[in-house]
This record gives C-alpha cells, sequence and structure tokens, in this order.
C-alpha cells in the first residue's frame, strides 16, 4: 500500500512535470500573436525582434514570456533614431489570464542590457511618442490591441545605458551601466513604489555645460503613487552622487498629456566640503581618500511651477563655501581661504528671467590669491554680464598641492582681466558701451610629463584684452622640438564667444626655427611611439575660424620631407586652408605653391594646389612621394633634375595621402638632365631592335605635357634622341604598373643588322639587271607598341611598312629615270625627221615607249616580290 501511495504521489508530481513543460508550447503560438498584434495596433514605429521564448518552470506560478533582441526605430524625423535596443525584455504573465485567454496579466517587467535613446527635437517632437491615436488604435473592433493588461508588481532594468537629448532646451542626460528596480502594487491608485537606483556613469549637460560629468549615483527612493490624478510625491530619502548626499522633498504631477507639474526642494544632507569636491571628476578619480577638506558647505534650492514645451518651472539654486581649505596628504602647502556665493534663479519659468550671480569668489594657492566674480542676465534677450578674474600664481607651488606624478610644472601666469556690458554693444560695433580690459601675462612656462604628449614651454607671451581685439606680443614658445614666435591680434572675440556661427577673426606673423609636424601629430605617449610606426592622421581645419597668418619658418619636418625657407601666407577660412606665395625649399629644387586644403566634409578631405617646382632631384622625389611611385615609375631608374609647373587636385584618405582614383592633374614637366637605365622597358626594346645602345638613354632639356585622370598618367608626344636614333613617344601608364605606349623611331639602316644587309643585297641587284644606279634612304622609320607592365613589357615592331614604302619609292624613282631617257631620244630622232614622216616616226616612238616602261615594271615587280618574300623570311 505505501509503495503504491509512493508511486501515485512521483506519478502525479512527473504529470506535473510535463505539464509545466508543456503549457508553454501549448500557448506560445498564442501568445505570439497577441504580442504582434497588441504592436501593429497600437505603435507607429519598426518593432522587431529576433525570437520568442515561453516558460514556465523557471517563473511558476507565472509564464515567463522573453523576447530577444528587441529592436525600436522610429519613423519619419526618426527613421534613423534607434528608441531602443534590448537585448532581453523579461515579461511574467499571470498564468490564469493565460488559460483564460481573455486578456494577459503582466507581472513583471524585466529589461536586460536595454540601450534606450530618447530625444527630443527643436521643435519638441519627441521620438517616444509612437503610441497610435485613440481614433487610429479603435478604427477597428478587434480587441487584440487590448490583450495586454498591466498588474505590475515589480520592474528592473539590469545593465542599461539610457540616453536623454532635448534638443529644445539644450539638456542632455547620459546614464551608463544602469541598473534599477522597483516594487509596487500597480493595480491600485494609490500605493508605494520602492525604487532602488545605481548607475555607474552619470553625465548631464545644460547648455554645453556638464554640470555632472561621470558622477556615480545611488539612490532608495520611496514614491507615493497616486495614479488617478498622476501625481507622485517623494517623502524621506537619500540620493548619492559621488561621496555628496542629497534629499528631495515634494511633488510631481500629470494633470494632462502636455503638461508637468512640480513643487520640489532639494538640500545637501552634509555640509562636509569634501562630499562636494568628490563631483570634481579629476578629484574623485584619483586621490580621493587622501583629501582633507574643512569649512561649510551648502547646497539646496527648489523648483515650482509647470514644465511643458513653452515654459520651465521657477527654480532657485544656492550653493556657498565659507572658510574652505583642501589640503593632499603628504604634500606642503594647500588651497587656503576658499570662499564662494552662488545663486541660480528664475522666478517664473521664462528663461530670459534666468540670473547667475556669483557675486565674489576668492581662494590662495599656499599665499597666492586669486579673486573674480561673475553676473549674468538675460540670456535668451541681450546677454549682459559683468566679470573680473585677478590673481598671480607661480605654477610650481600647484606641484606642492596637488598630487601630479611624473610631471613638472613651472612658471608664472599673472591675469587681471575684466568684462562688463551687453551683448547687443558688441553685436552694433558700440564698443564704447562694452568694457573689456586687461592683460595675462606668462613667464618661464614648462609643462613635462608622462601625461604629456610633448614639451611645452613658453618663455614669454603677453595677451592684452580691449573690446575690439586681443592683442598677442611677444610669444615664444616651444612644444618638443618645435619652436614658434609669434605676434599678431584677434578681433571679433566677443562676438564669436556671445553669438552663434560667428567666425572668430585674427592676424599673425609667425616665424620657426624648426616645425617638426611630424612629433606635433604623431603618437601621443611613449607606449605608442615604441609598439606603432608613427603615421599621419587627418588635420581638421576649425570651423568659425577666420585666421591669416604670414609664416617664415627655417625648416619644416612632414612625412619624409625635410623642407627649408618656408615662407608665405597662410588664410585659415570655412574649414578650409589657403596658401598664397607660399614658397620652400625641398628634394633638392625650390616650390612655389598656391592653393587649398579644405575638411568641410572630413570624411572626404580635399586639395587643390598649383605647384611650381624648380630643379627638383629625381631620386629625392620618387622616393619622397607616393604619387610618383605610382604613376611614374620610371623616375626609379633615373638620375637627375627636373622641374615642372603642375596644377593638382585630389581627395584624401584619412591618413592624408591622395585617393589616385580621384587625382586631377595636368602639368608641363622639364627634365633638365637626367639619365635612364635599368628601364626593363627599355631592355625590351633594345632586343627588340638588336641595338644595345638604347638600353641607357641620356635627356637634356626635354620638355613634355601631362596629365592624370582616372588613375592613369597620360603623356603628350615629345621627342627622346639617342645618338643617330630619334624616337617620338606618347601613350599612358595606370596604378596597376600596366603600359600603353606608342613609339615612332626613325633610325639609320645601318643599326638594323642582318635585315638592312639584305635590303641592300636586293636593290644592288635590281640596279644591275636594269642598268640602274639607284640608293635606298640611310634611315628607316619603325612604329613600337609598348604594353603589358612595368617589371613585364611586351614589344610589338610593324618594320615591314616602311620598307614597302621605300621600295615603291625606288620603282617610282626607276621609272621616272627611265622615261626622261626614253622621252630625250625620242625628241633627237623627232628632229632628224622631215615634215613628211614626222607624225609617223611620233607613234613608232609612243609605241615603243610603252613598251618600254611595261618591260621595266614587269621587271621590278618580279625582283620586289622576291625582295619581301626574303624579309619576310628573315622576320
Amino acid at each position: 500500500m505505501n509503495k503504491k501511495i509512493v508511486f501515485g504521489i512521483l506519478g502525479g508530481f512527473m504529470l506535473l512535470i510535463i505539464a509545466l513543460a508543456c503549457v508553454p508550447f501549448i500557448f506560445k503560438d498564442k501568445i505570439v500573436a497577441g504580442v504582434k498584434t497588441a504592436i501593429n495596433k497600437n505603435v507607429n514605429a519598426k518593432v522587431d525582434f529576433k525570437d520568442v521564448d515561453v516558460s514556465l518552470l523557471s517563473s511558476f506560478p507565472n509564464l515567463g514570456l522573453q523576447l530577444n533582441d528587441l529592436v525600436v526605430v522610429g519613423l519619419d524625423s526618426f527613421a534613423n533614431d534607434t528608441l531602443a535596443n534590448i537585448k532581453k525584455l523579461e515579461l511574467n504573465l499571470n498564468l490564469m489570464s493565460v488559460i483564460k485567454g481573455e486578456s494577459y496579466q503582466i507581472n513583471s517587467i524585466n529589461l536586460i542590457n536595454p540601450n534606450i535613446y530618447a530625444k527630443v527635437l527643436k521643435s519638441g517632437r519627441a521620438n517616444w511618442d509612437i503610441m497610435k491615436t485613440d481614433s487610429a488604435a479603435t478604427s477597428t473592433p478587434d480587441t487584440a490591441q487590448t490583450k495586454f493588461k498591466a498588474s505590475l508588481q515589480r520592474y528592473s532594468i539590469k545593465d542599461g545605458h539610457i540616453i536623454y537629448d532635448d534638443a529644445s532646451l539644450g539638456f542632455l542626460m547620459d546614464l551608463k551601466d544602469v541598473n534599477h528596480s522597483g516594487t509596487g502594487d500597480f493595480t491600485q491608485d494609490l500605493f508605494t513604489l520602492k525604487t532602488e537606483s545605481d548607475v555607474k556613469h552619470v553625465t548631464m549637460k545644460y547648455g554645453a555645460i556638464p554640470y555632472l560629468n561621470d558622477v556615480q549615483l545611488s539612490a532608495d527612493l520611496p514614491i507615493d503613487m497616486d495614479l488617478k490624478n498622476m501625481k507622485f510625491s517623494f517623502g524621506n530619502n537619500q540620493i548619492h552622487l559621488n561621496e555628496l548626499v542629497l534629499g528631495v522633498i515634494g511633488s510631481i504631477a500629470m494633470p494632462n498629456d502636455s503638461d508637468i507639474a512640480m513643487d520640489l526642494k532639494f538640500d545637501a544632507k552634509q555640509s562636509d566640503l569634501k562630499n562636494f569636491l568628490s563631483l570634481i571628476p579629476s578629484v574623485y578619480a584619483s586621490n580621493f581618500k587622501d583629501l582633507d577638506a574643512s569649512g561649510k558647505f551648502a547646497f539646496n534650492g527648489f523648483a515650482k511651477g509647470t514644465y511643458n514645451e513653452k515654459s520651465l518651472p521657477a527654480f532657485d539654486v544656492n550653493l556657498s563655501i565659507q572658510n574652505g581649505k583642501m589640503k593632499y596628504t603628504g604634500l606642503p602647502a594647500a588651497v587656503n581661504n576658499i570662499q564662494v556665493k552662488a545663486n541660480i534663479s528664475n522666478p517664473d519659468g521664462v528663461m530670459d528671467h534666468t540670473v547667475v550671480n556669483v557675486p565674489a569668489f576668492s581662494l590662495a594657492f599656499d599665499k597666492a590669491p586669486v579673486n573674480g566674480r561673475l553676473l549674468v542676465k538675460t540670456p535668451i534677450s541681450d546677454p549682459y554680464i559683468d566679470m573680473a578674474l585677478k590673481g598671480k600664481l607661480d605654477l610650481k607651488q600647484l606641484t606642492n598641492i596637488f598630487p601630479m606624478k611624473d610631471m613638472t610644472l613651472s612658471g608664472m601666469i599673472d591675469a587681471d582681466v575684466q568684462a562688463k556690458g551687453n551683448k547687443s554693444a558688441v553685436d552694433k560695433q558700440q564698443f564704447q558701451n562694452f568694457n573689456a580690459a586687461g592683460q595675462m601675462l606668462a613667464h618661464h612656462f614648462v609643462y613635462t610629463g608622462e601625461s604629456v604628449a610633448k614639451p611645452v614651454e613658453i618663455a614669454s607671451a603677453k595677451l592684452t584684452f580691449s573690446p575690439k581685439n586681443i592683442t598677442l606680443g611677444n610669444l615664444d614658445a616651444k612644444i618638443g622640438k618645435s619652436d614658434f614666435f609669434a605676434n599678431g591680434s584677434i578681433t571679433n572675440y566677443l562676438a564669436y564667444l556671445f553669438s552663434k556661427n560667428q567666425a572668430l577673426s585674427g592676424t599673425f606673423n609667425l616665424t620657426s626655427n624648426l616645425l617638426d609636424i611630424n612629433e606635433l601629430m604623431g603618437p601621443e605617449n611613449k607606449t605608442e611611439a615604441k609598439t606603432a610606426e608613427s603615421e599621419l592622421s587627418l588635420i581638421k581645419v576649425p570651423a568659425n575660424i577666420n585666421f591669416l597668418a604670414s609664416v617664415d619658418a627655417k625648416r619644416v619636418l612632414y612625412d619624409s620631407f625635410d623642407i627649408a625657407n618656408a615662407k608665405g601666407a597662410l588664410l585659415v577660412k570655412d574649414e578650409s586652408v589657403y596658401f598664397k606665395d607660399l614658397g620652400l625649399q625641398m628634394l633638392g629644387g625650390a616650390v612655389k605653391m598656391n592653393g587649398m586644403y579644405t575638411t568641410k566634409n572630413p570624411k572626404k578631405p580635399f586639395v587643390d594646389i598649383d605647384f611650381g617646382l624648380e630643379k627638383m632631384n629625381i631620386q629625392k622625389a620618387f622616393s619622397a612621394v607616393n604619387t610618383i611611385k605610382l604613376l611614374a615609375p620610371v623616375a626609379k631608374y633615373t638620375n637627375g633634375v627636373f622641374s615642372t609647373k603642375l596644377k593638382f587636385s585630389s581627395e584624401l584618405q584619412q591618413n592624408m595621402m591622395p585617393v589616385y582614383s580621384s587625382i586631377n592633374a595636368s602639368g608641363l614637366a622639364n627634365i633638365i638632365e637626367a639619365v635612364v637605365e635599368g628601364f626593363e622597358p627599355l631592355n625590351k626594346l633594345a632586343a627588340g631592335l638588336s641595338n644595345g645602345n638604347i638600353r641607357k638613354l641620356e635627356l637634356h632639356d626635354l620638355l613634355t605635357k601631362f596629365n592624370i585622370t582616372d588613375g592613369r598618367l597620360n603623356v603628350a608626344p615629345f621627342n627622346i634622341k639617342k645618338g643617330d636614333i630619334l624616337m617620338n613617344v606618347q601613350g599612358s601608364n595606370g596604378l596597376d604598373q600596366s603600359l600603353d605606349y606608342v613609339l615612332g623611331i626613325n633610325m639609320p639602316r645601318a643599326l638594323l643588322g642582318k635585315a638592312n644587309d639584305k635590303a641592300n643585297s636586293l636593290i644592288a641587284s635590281l640596279n644591275s639587271k636594269i642598268g640602274s644606279n639607284v640608293s635606298v634612304n640611310e634611315s628607316v622609320k619603325i612604329n613600337a607598341l609598348l604594353g603589358g607592365t612595368i617589371t613585364k613589357p611586351t614589344l610589338k615592331l610593324d618594320l615591314a611598312g616602311d620598307l614597302k614604302n621605300e621600295a615603291k619609292s625606288v620603282v617610282n624613282q626607276l621609272v621616272a629615270d627611265k622615261k626622261a631617257e626614253l622621252e630625250t631620244k625620242a625628241k633627237e630622232e623627232v628632229q632628224k625627221l622631215t615634215d613628211q614622216a614626222k607624225e609617223q616616226l611620233q607613234q613608232k616612238a609612243d609605241t615603243l615607249k610603252k613598251q618600254t616602261e611595261q618591260r621595266i615594271k614587269q621587271e621590278v615587280k618580279n625582283k620586289l616580290n622576291n625582295f619581301f618574300k626574303q624579309k619576310k623570311d628573315t622576320l
């Protein structure tokens, strides 16, 4: 009996397990169909998921539904934005609701590895506004749209990344490594939602100013939920931002679809200055535990009012530090007497009524004081600013205050600047109504260390401020091996600071003994320099800059070029650099440049330059310029000097090398003096003509036109003379090293070898048989076709055509000679005849003349046939 009971229990248990395993398969298709139907009925977006898993055992007593790789992409203006990309979306459904099939009650939602990008356009349109309108959702009497009912007890986010980007407000919040959960009974109108949050990286920007930068956040935040009135109240809570602890009380309500009503107060729960300093990333990231700080710190404020597309709530934020001091353990000096009082307020939610007021702040680096103030009003309509900064700082003293490993910092900075006035005065150039004055001086500034790519030294520099400009004087600086001596002025700087799309203008005079551009652009640290070969990268020309600079650099190192005496003018404008009469010496010769380089499209930088090259060394140019290696490979086998005028334009790769297929160039090259030897196409031609002298060519004052299109170098016809041999050359070669050249060669017949001997014998035999004394030309014309590639050229010679034409000329000469001889004899006989016999004798002479011509032609024809037969056998 006991065994039966045991077996019965085991059997029942097995049946239960089997049933639990089978239920998901029974309802899977039905649930998936419901999910897809609900999405299509309610959402204006592209929604897709890879597959669906349904389980009961792992989620019992609920039915688990898991959507894998769920992606939601918007439409129209958001067609290129992914609203959500969720690795796993887990829904736990009430099992009985699934079995009944009337509606599916969702008890919990879990998002695993979600990437959510919430975006608001300047117009106020949001990419998450994807739900269909009521009329659209109910146009079809299909109850599938209400199949899923939320009866949440719990929700969670694990390892998430959430971005809120609101262009209408200039607000950005970026949350990385988000772990968040909430528990509460959403079936009730009134309940308490208990939330726990842990976010490893929080960045918050407003107006491009980072108010929080990579801050760690954790919070236990209970919220009293009033779902009927959509009001959410905050009671006792703690929010940790790094080491700073804040408390928030009050409420947020959503009375309608467009408004958010706020009534919030917040303050710092701790008054320790060190907790506030933890919000400074560089302080918190390293040595924070070794920082001692004292002084009173206060932070509080409120936000009250309605937030919507047209208004903000009124707000007031206060921050103060009194008698502050901070000192790192083990360092001799401290930052003393920190006094700050700041207020940001807005009485009515109108952005233009916002006031930023820092009436005074001061601190002392050891004993050196720094003081200032800041007031900003009417930031939207006509920004008003009143600011001042004054202080004298011994930078070496900073190393006694802040921990700086492997770093050298020294020098003096002396600043005394102030500005006061409205932006409108700058816009109208009424500089008398805007006060900007003061100066900044730097002496013996040195900054080196492991974290510094190149040592920076400023022997002296002076900036003088006025409403119209900033004057730079006596800049004497070095970065790495490069030195700079400069003076000049910057204009329009106030409009540049206050207004969008205003260019910063300036004129400068720059001189240098050495500019090592490779070093300035090369690896950023020593590790990279040791492990990777230095490679040039794209030089991005900044926008909204309009600088004109005269340059005089005695030596410039760029890529493999060693440039001397670079002089000229550079204009930086519209994300482009324009060269004007820029002269320099390189590769053994002189270069003059006019043109431009632009990065308006940073993916396709572009150059368009006119070059004048004078007496440049061919071998040096070939070794240094990859374009010459690819398009003029003959330069590898050429020693000498050339000059050229070249118009060159091309797109550039990201490593600043040309996109060869986009090169468009033309020019006139002058080979002043050069020797070509070891060039395989020449070797092939010499072998074909049985003339070894052609293997080596000496060139003098050779002029040729060329152009580069579609990746091929096209050469206009030009002549080369080698002793008694004259060659006319034209054609092209490509990036693939292919050749397509036609050579017209005029050379002495004596250099043709055996072919020439047979031709001379044939003509001699002809003269002997017909009693003539005709000689052939001493030179012969040959057409040569060079194809194949540089390393494996092919050659076709057309020699018979020229011999045939020459033989025809010999025949014509023989016929003409015999004709003249017969006409002379006929005339002598005619003179001896009487008038009566003249007509008869003339007929006889004509008959004799015709017979003689036919005989000569037939004899010459026979000889020519034998001649071409022998010539064909010879070739």
